[in-house]
């Protein structure tokens, strides 16, 4: 299933985003990866959220390319059913996104597992598959 990648804003929105955009409430990727990471707590225990799902686009809080680099992936579309684009990012588990210039691939973390016992991937991409079905019906 492809899905668009769309942010609240192209623009940093000052006290909530620094090197990240927050996507759009209303999205179809929202909606799945919000949907996906209740699915993980009902199996998981995960450590509690920073920030609502976002991408990281900039390792610099005051880089003036942020809304270029927001605009280079926004609608690009990402491909929920290719396991590949799934991963562990240290103890987070994570949807892999498109390159953005000066920083390269990024990601949208699912949830993050802390201290917490982390699940192998292939379990995980079993919930994956699970609210993929789910979100066709």
């Amino acid at each position: 299933m492809n899905v668009p990648i769309l942010f609240q804003s192209l623009d940093r929105i000052n006290g909530k985003e620094g090197r990240s955009k927050l996507l759009h409430t209303e999205s179809r990727l929202y909606k799945f990866l919000k949907a996906l990471k209740a699915e993980i707590s009902e199996h998981y225990a995960h450590k509690g959220d920073r920030m609502d799902l976002h991408i990281e686009i900039t390792k610099n809080r005051t880089d003036a390319r942020f809304s270029a680099k927001a605009e280079s992936i926004n609608g690009i579309e990402v491909d929920l059913s290719d396991s590949s684009n799934w991963g562990y990012l240290g103890r987070a588990f994570v949807l892999w996104t498109p390159d953005v210039m000066d920083y390269g691939k990024t990601h949208a973390t699912v949830t993050f597992f802390g201290d917490h016992p982390k699940p192998e991937l292939k379990t995980l991409l079993t919930l994956v598959e699970k609210v993929l079905k789910a979100s066709a019906s």
